[in-house]
C-alpha cells in the first residue's frame, strides 16, 4: 500500500509541467492579441488616409456635377437655337458635355471604390477586435487556472477547517481579481490608450493639414488634441480613484465615504442615507481602508443582489470600538443558504476577522438585510 501513495514531490513536478505548458499557451495568446492590436493600428492609419481621400473625391465629384449641369444647359440652349450656331461652337459644346460626363463617371466610380475599401477595412477591424477580445478572455481564464494551480492545489494536502468553503472562496477571490484586472485593462485600452493612440495619429497629420489647409486648420487640430489629452487625464484620475480613493489618505474616512455614497446615490435608483458620529476623528490608515471597503462591499451587495431602493449607513463609537451598521430594504436572503452574495459576506467576515472585530448579519427573504460590524480602534494603531 505504501508504494501506491502519491509522492508530493511527484505532484509538484506534474503541476510545474502543467503550468509550463499553460504558460506557453498564454504567451501565444498574448502574441495573437498583440498582433491583432498592431494590425488594427495599421488599418486605422489606412482608414484615416482613405477617409481623407474620400472627402477630396466627394468635393471633386461635386464640382463635376456642377460642370455637367453647365454643359447640359449649354447643349439645351444650342438645341433650341441650332441654326444660330456654327459647327465649331456646336462641336465644342458636345465635347465639353462629353468630358464633363466622363469626369463625373470617373469620380463616381472612384467614390464607390473608396467606400468599398473603407467598408472592407472596417470589417477587418471588427474581425480583429473580436479575435483580440477572445484572446483576452482566454488569457483571463488561463490566469485563473494558473493562480489556482500555483496556490490552492499546492496547499490542498493540508488539513484545513471547512475545506470546501475555503476552496470556493479562494477561487472566487482569484476570479474577482482577474475580472478586476480585465476590467481595468479594458478601461485603459478603451479610454486613455485609445485617446493617446488617436493623439499620435492626429499629431502625424498636423504637418499635412498645415500644408493643405493652412495654419488655422492646423491650430484647430492642435486644440482638439489638447481636449483629447484632457479627457485621457480625467479617465486616468478616475481609474486611480477606483483603485484607492486618494481622499482616504488626504481627508480621512468620513469625507471619503460621504463622497462615495453621494456618487452612488446619484448614479443609482436607490436612496442612500449616511449618519455618523462627529466625534470620529482620523483612524489608523489600515482601519480606515478596511471600513471603506466593508461599506463599499455592503452597499454594492445591496444594490446588485438585494435590489434595494433604500440603504442606511451608520458609523458610531462604542467605547474603544467603531461600529458600522448597514441596513437595506431589499429582497433579503436566507443566511443559511449559500448564494453568490454569500461570497461577498465571506470576504467581509475575513476582513473583519483580521482586524479582531465581529460581524453580525441578519436577513430574511423579502424583509431586507442588516449588517452590524464592531472593530476595536486602538488594536490597529500598533499594526
Amino acid at each position: 500500500m505504501d508504494s501506491q501513495k502519491l509522492d508530493p514531490n511527484a505532484l509538484d513536478v506534474i503541476l510545474d509541467r502543467t503550468m509550463e505548458s499553460i504558460n506557453t499557451s498564454k504567451s501565444k495568446l498574448f502574441e495573437i492579441g498583440e498582433h491583432s492590436h498592431d494590425e488594427r493600428q495599421e488599418i486605422n492609419e489606412q482608414l484615416l488616409l482613405l477617409r481623407e481621400e474620400l472627402e477630396t473625391v466627394k468635393n471633386q465629384k461635386h464640382e463635376c456635377i456642377k460642370q455637367d449641369q453647365i454643359a447640359r444647359a449649354e447643349l439645351v440652349k444650342i438645341s433650341k437655337n441650332f441654326h444660330d450656331y456654327g459647327e465649331p461652337v456646336i462641336r465644342k459644346a458636345y465635347e465639353e458635355a462629353s468630358n464633363a460626363q466622363i469626369k463625373l463617371s470617373v469620380s463616381s466610380e472612384k467614390e464607390i471604390m473608396l467606400r468599398d475599401q473603407i467598408s472592407d477595412l472596417e470589417n477587418r477591424i471588427s474581425s480583429l477586435q473580436n479575435t483580440s477580445e477572445k484572446a483576452e478572455s482566454f488569457m483571463s481564464q488561463i490566469s485563473t487556472v494558473l493562480s489556482y494551480l500555483g496556490g490552492e492545489l499546492r496547499l490542498y494536502g493540508e488539513v484545513i477547517e471547512d475545506a470546501r468553503r475555503k476552496q470556493e472562496y479562494g477561487l472566487r477571490i482569484i476570479e474577482a481579481q482577474e475580472e478586476e484586472r480585465k476590467r481595468l485593462s479594458r478601461e485603459i485600452h478603451d479610454g486613455p490608450a485609445q485617446v493617446l493612440a488617436n493623439v499620435l495619429l492626429r499629431s502625424q497629420l498636423i504637418e499635412r493639414i498645415y500644408e493643405k489647409k493652412g495654419k488655422d486648420e492646423a491650430f484647430k487640430e492642435i486644440k482638439d488634441m489638447r481636449s483629447l489629452i484632457e479627457d485621457a487625464l480625467k479617465e486616468v484620475r478616475r481609474l486611480i480613484y477606483d483603485l484607492r480613493p486618494m481622499a482616504l489618505d488626504d481627508l480621512g474616512l468620513i469625507p471619503t465615504l460621504l463622497k462615495y455614497l453621494n456618487k452612488v446615490d446619484d448614479r443609482s435608483d436607490a436612496i442612500i442615507y449616511f449618519d455618523y458620529n462627529e466625534r470620529i476623528q482620523r483612524l489608523h490608515v489600515r482601519l480606515e481602508a478596511a471600513i471603506f471597503r466593508l461599506v463599499q462591499e455592503a452597499v454594492q451587495n445591496a444594490l446588485k443582489h438585494a435590489e434595494a431602493s433604500e440603504i442606511n449607513v451608520d458609523l458610531s463609537l462604542d467605547g474603544d470600538k467603531i461600529v458600522v451598521a448597514i441596513e437595506d430594504n431589499g429582497i433579503g436572503f436566507d443566511v443559511n443558504e449559500r448564494k453568490d452574495q454569500s461570497f461577498g459576506l465571506i470576504g467581509m467576515k475575513e476582513r473583519v476577522g483580521l482586524l479582531n472585530g465581529t460581524i453580525q448579519v441578519r436577513s430574511t427573504p423579502k424583509k431586507g438585510t442588516y449588517i452590524l460590524i464592531r472593530i476595536p480602534i486602538h488594536e490597529q494603531e500598533g499594526v
